[in-house]
């Protein structure tokens, strides 16, 4: 049985199962036979969404239309949020079927290892966004829309074991990777603009953000309001402003996909998990040795 869950939720874009693959293999490789006490998987929480808008997109080309590339990256964000948004209220509709696929991902590792077993997410791009809403109904003790109104869905006592880590509270690093938040968000009052909170209501998780001084739809979180400062840990410049001899880029939509293969990315993440890993250790001896004491 694994003693770690990580689960990665994909940006905006058209979604490759193997998205997240380059940063699996970093950690399998600096894990080693470590790598089998981790229960890895993805999030596909918009696919629903992708025959839509790949319609729209191929009706569009019958125009004369230049930076088609841009074009479809941008096309995929904006629709895959505004369609979630537009719909919240409504029971099976693209909120829910969002919420519902982030559940029985969470469902799947629970199967997979327990109901405690720690989880590192990781989400990048609009994913940050879908998450964060995830976690902010999890959070509330009611809410009138998505999968957790009513108490959450049926068949899982509220207060249990497995309802507490399909709400994410055995959450213990959350990565966001060249967050788009501040889109959604920039136009409310300061004081309206609310994080999920990390340590309180039953959590206590570490929020690191990763950001790319060149990716215009990566954003650092700490500055959005007096909440956010509070929740995130820590602002990471994957490239530093001090770097000249990249001084030249520019904007680009390059620097939003390589959040997964980014060094500072994957060194973080390497040792988050190894000390995950590590307490799993004490707390799998502390239950031996309790066990044997009981026995005598």
């Amino acid at each position: 049985m694994a003693d770690l869950v990580i689960l990665a939720a994909p940006g905006m874009g058209a979604v490759d199962e193997d998205f997240a693959a380059p940063l699996f293999r970093a950690l399998e490789q600096a894990l080693g036979d470590d790598w089998s006490r981790v229960h890895a998987d993805t999030i596909l929480c918009q696919g629903h969404l992708q025959p839509n808008i790949e319609r729209v997109f191929d009706a569009m080309q019958k125009r004369d239309m230049d930076y088609l590339r841009a074009r479809k990256f941008m096309l995929y964000g904006l629709a895959e949020a505004s369609a979630q948004l537009a719909d919240i209220d409504q029971r099976g509709g693209n909120y829910d079927k969002t919420q519902q696929a982030i559940y029985q991902t969470l469902e799947r590792a629970a199967k997979a290892t327990s109901d405690t077993t720690p989880i590192i997410l990781l989400s990048h791009s609009i994913g940050c966004s879908i998450l964060s809403n995830y976690l902010w109904d999890a959070q509330r003790p009611t809410v009138s829309h998505g999968i957790w109104r009513d108490g959450g869905p049926k068949g899982v006592h509220k207060g249990s074991a497995k309802d507490l880590f399909l709400r994410g509270k055995t959450l213990a690093h959350w990565y966001t990777l060249g967050a788009s938040n501040p889109l959604w968000s920039a136009g409310m009052a300061r004081d309206q603009i609310q994080a999920v909170t990390s340590d309180t209501r039953g959590y206590n998780f570490r929020w690191k953000n990763f950001y790319h001084p060149d990716d215009l739809f990566g954003w650092p979180l700490k500055p959005l309001s007096p909440s956010y400062n509070q929740a995130v840990y820590r602002d990471f410049e994957t490239r530093p402003l001090a770097d000249w001899s990249a001084a030249s880029w520019g904007p680009q939509l390059v620097s939003h996909d390589g959040y997964w293969q980014n060094e500072l990315v994957q060194k973080s993440l390497v040792d988050d998990v190894k000390d995950v890993l590590k307490k799993s250790n004490g707390r799998r001896a502390s239950s031996l040795q309790r066990a044997s004491v009981a026995a005598v």
